[in-house]
């Protein structure tokens, strides 16, 4: 993967603290992994978050097709609003 430079701002305490604990020729890779690891865990909640936003199904009397129909013609209406 090719490889981009960028610079960030971060607390003086934390330099300080990155300086004393990694290895010079180590730290890019160690913040590489780390912000990895951070972006899985916001992409995992982001996730979590859409999934518990899904509306609960609640059994009716209402015949499948005509339930199926109308969850069409939400998503139809969701998608061309978006246009």
């Amino acid at each position: 993967m090719p490889i981009v430079k960028r610079t960030f701002s971060i607390p003086d305490e934390v330099s300080t603290e990155l300086d004393q604990t990694i290895p010079n020729q180590e730290r890019s890779k160690f913040i590489t992994q780390t912000l990895i690891e951070a972006l899985k865990l916001k992409n995992r909640d982001k996730l979590i978050q859409a999934i518990d936003a899904i509306e609960t199904w609640e059994p009716s009397e209402e015949p499948v097709a005509e339930i199926i129909r109308k969850i069409r013609d939400s998503q139809s209406a969701r998608l061309n609003s978006k246009q």
